[in-house]
């Protein structure tokens, strides 16, 4: 390896190492599986099948945040495997009244080869003085906590607009995400935590997948 070179996890990877940790490392799905990850998200009892935490603004971006709309807002960030995304896609289809089976369910999820990873706006909050929004999503990446040098790159990131109304009867727009990765790309990572970082117009926003739930959803 060349001297001072990032190593980045992603594309760059050898082919032929990534067919085979491809191969490996992915959690194909059969329809007993998906049964009972849509059941769990159908109850709403499907913690043990992501990783879930808050996205906060870092302190200095208070001194930073000027007018009366400010960038300060939380974004919550679901990490999840195929069984999981599974589990809260039949939660939502449970909530909208929609029908959802197991036929439903993509083959690129049913092959376990990706991670997902949502990342939801917290509702604005006001005083009389400004309102605090979570500020526009424009990349997420997974970095190790252990290693800075070593971040998987996202396959694909869905960015969707969101728009709230205020209390003076105006508009506060922001935005939701979700980004896939590579199943084994991801396990490639070294060992122990890893951040789920949001690359927003207003810095950073990342907080970490625990080595237990990083054990729990990679077992």
């Amino acid at each position: 390896m060349i001297t001072g070179m990032r190593r980045v996890i992603g594309p760059a990877v050898c082919v032929f190492a990534l067919v085979v940790a491809v191969q490996a490392n992915t959690q194909q799905l059969d329809d007993a599986a998906i049964i009972g990850a849509m059941k769990a998200g159908q109850a709403k009892k499907y913690d043990h099948l992501v990783s879930e935490c808050l996205a906060i603004p870092g302190f200095g971006a208070h001194f930073a945040a000027e007018g009366f709309v400010q960038p300060l807002g939380n974004y919550t960030i679901t990490f999840a495997t195929a069984s999981g995304r599974i589990a809260s896609m039949a939660a939502e289809a449970k909530r909208l009244y929609k029908p959802f089976a197991v036929a439903d369910v993509p083959a690129e999820i049913r092959s376990g080869q990706t991670v997902y990873v949502e990342a939801v706006p917290a509702k604005p909050t006001s005083s009389s003085n400004n309102v605090h929004v979570a500020p526009p999503i424009e990349r997420i990446v997974l970095k190790s906590k252990s290693d800075p040098n070593a971040v998987v790159q996202p396959r694909h990131v869905e960015i969707f607009p969101i728009e709230w109304s205020n209390l003076l009867g105006g508009k506060v727009a922001g935005t939701a995400a979700v980004a896939t990765f590579a199943f084994a790309e991801v396990r490639e990572l070294p060992p122990g935590e890893f951040d789920m970082v949001l690359i927003t117009t207003a810095g950073e926003r990342r907080c970490k997948v625990g080595s237990k739930d990083r054990d729990r959803l990679f077992r």
